[in-house]
């Protein structure tokens, strides 16, 4: 299996986001029964006004629905256009089973995290943004190995990534040398997920080591 990060210039949502400095999670799109195009997403900012008015006026949404609030984030389901479905990655995505693992996006684009089962799957994505005139600029490909989900620890990837950065960052030094949304930025998601994520990996590193130990 192939983990490839690339920076995607896509016309979805492209009217708000570059407009606003709010900040997008993507959770899930479907496909209703009646063909309808819908995504779930979670925007952070500090001003959901302009926010919600620019959705109104986005030429791929039909229709954007507020489902819960917590804080600065606010998770909506948007209905898109047809013009909006018709640029969406969402066929090549299920047609070659390909696993998006983290999609974010603010006003300089959205940043794709995704697993690819084989190289013809990644070249037959890029293949289908270039027909549809969507750039995509790769930033980083490797291959994951048969058993490498979780490490040793039981951390997973995602996880262990994260943790990884806080340490090179200095999130962990005292007085910290990086924000929590710069560690967020550097794996590319936002502080809200990096910090759950932090959260996870290190209760996961303590089961599995100091409370594994106090069990022996």
């Amino acid at each position: 299996m192939l983990l490839a990060t690339f920076v995607i210039d896509y016309p979805i949502l492209e009217e708000t986001l570059s407009q606003s400095p709010a900040e997008l999670e993507w959770v899930q799109s479907d496909l209703t029964e009646e063909g309808i195009h819908q995504m779930l997403v979670w925007f952070e900012t500090d001003d959901f006004e302009p926010l919600e008015t620019r959705l109104e006026n986005d030429r791929t949404v039909t229709e954007a629905s507020r489902m819960t609030s917590l804080d600065r984030r606010r998770l909506y389901r948007i209905e898109l256009t047809e013009a909006g479905h018709r640029s969406s990655v969402y066929p090549i995505i299920v047609d070659r089973a390909i696993v998006l693992e983290d999609v974010t996006a603010d006003r300089d684009g959205w940043k794709f995290r995704v697993s690819f089962p084989d190289y013809d799957a990644l070249e037959e994505f890029r293949a289908f943004c270039t027909r549809r005139d969507i750039e995509v600029e790769l930033e980083r490909l490797y291959e994951r190995r048969e058993g490498a989900a979780r490490s040793q620890y039981g951390t997973t990837e995602r996880q262990r990534e994260l943790l990884e950065a806080a340490v090179e960052t200095g999130y962990l030094d005292v007085p910290r040398s990086c924000t929590l949304a710069e560690l967020g930025e550097r794996v590319g998601i936002s502080s809200n997920a990096a910090s759950e994520r932090f959260r996870r990996g290190v209760s996961t590193l303590i089961e599995n080591t100091l409370l594994a130990e106090s069990r022996d």
